[in-house]
């Protein structure tokens, strides 16, 4: 549970954490949260290692005490894991009480118990209520780690009796010298279009290099703009589509909401040099309406219909753009 280490831009968190608990301050219900992909769960992994470790070292856990290897091993007895079962959507009241009674059975190692909900937002509202009095009358040597990626999800309850510990997206610098030592992809542009469409984070950019998504969205976008500037045969890169319909239909998604907001703006990354629209009602409607639909396909990639009808219909609802091409 050392994955915070990976990610050199949460060294400063993690050392305002360790002097918190070094010193006595820190609470016993943190809500981490934060953007996506900006390393929440590897940090809440840190921290359970850190609260639980018999003898911590320069602000970490030490890796070699008995709690350690534990921790390591998956099998530590004073660490509770709440996650959403396979088959639902949310966590259940049953699941938070279960988790309150181990936190309150008398500890095997050391002195502490620590519990972690990686999906805290997912808690349903009686999930969320039967937590507020653990919340309210923490013991002394439990700990209760809740991670959030929409925090504002939470009952104000909730979030009213935690200590907030927000991450930050890391700085496209850091962002992407982490991203040269994970990837084959030597392309500097590569990797800030990555991070640029990723809004961010380094985590998703890294899975959308690895799966070679870049590519895709890259020769997606250059359809489209050929379609508008030139009336490229949308039967032709249709075809090209149906290779990957969801991941697909994502793109379509991306790159009709980025020339949206470049027809509002005047700016989208990765539209820098693409055909600009002229702006005015006629292509703002055009283009939502070219977003949505992409939406619904995504939806519907797993179902049993006709994906190439359904694309060939995108297509043309496209192409009806061209001739709102702002022409030099």
């Amino acid at each position: 549970m050392s994955g915070a280490l990976d990610l050199p831009w949460l060294e400063p968190t993690t050392h305002q954490l360790d002097r918190s608990i070094e010193s006595g301050r820190f609470g016993h219900a943190p809500l981490i949260s934060g953007p996506p992909g900006t390393g929440k769960r590897a940090l809440a992994d840190w921290l359970a290692l850190r609260l639980l470790c018999l003898d911590p070292k320069d602000g970490h856990a030490c890796g070699q005490c008995k709690s350690c290897a534990l921790s390591d091993s998956g099998t530590h007895p004073d660490f509770f894991r709440l996650d959403i079962l396979e088959d639902k959507t949310v966590i259940l009241v049953e699941q938070v009480r279960t988790l309150i009674d181990r936190l309150n059975l008398t500890p095997s190692i050391g002195t502490r118990r620590v519990g972690l909900i990686p999906s805290a937002d997912h808690m349903n509202l009686n999930a969320a209520n039967a937590l507020l009095k653990t919340l309210e009358e923490p013991s002394d040597e439990i700990w209760l780690i809740l991670v959030s990626d929409k925090a504002e999800q939470l009952p104000a309850t909730i979030r009213s009796r935690c200590q907030r510990v927000t991450l930050p997206v890391p700085t496209e610098q850091d962002a992407t010298d982490w991203l040269k030592q994970r990837t084959d992809t030597t392309d500097v542009e590569d990797l800030t279009m990555a991070l640029r469409l990723a809004e961010g984070s380094p985590s998703k950019a890294l899975i959308w290099l690895e799966q070679g998504q870049i590519e895709l969205a890259n020769s997606i976008r250059d359809h489209l703009d050929a379609m508008l500037r030139d009336g490229t045969s949308q039967a032709r890169v249709v075809d090209t589509w149906l290779d990957h319909p969801h991941r697909s239909w994502h793109w379509l998604a991306r790159w009709s909401q980025a020339w949206l907001q470049k027809t509002l703006t005047g700016h989208a990354d990765g539209l820098e040099q693409a055909a600009t629209l002229v702006s005015g009602p006629e292509s703002l409607q055009l283009l939502q309406d070219c977003w949505l639909r992409a939406l619904e396909g995504g939806r519907l990639a797993e179902k049993p219909i006709r994906q190439e009808w359904m694309m060939q219909s995108w297509a043309l609802a496209w192409q009806r753009l061209a001739n709102r091409v702002e022409r030099g």
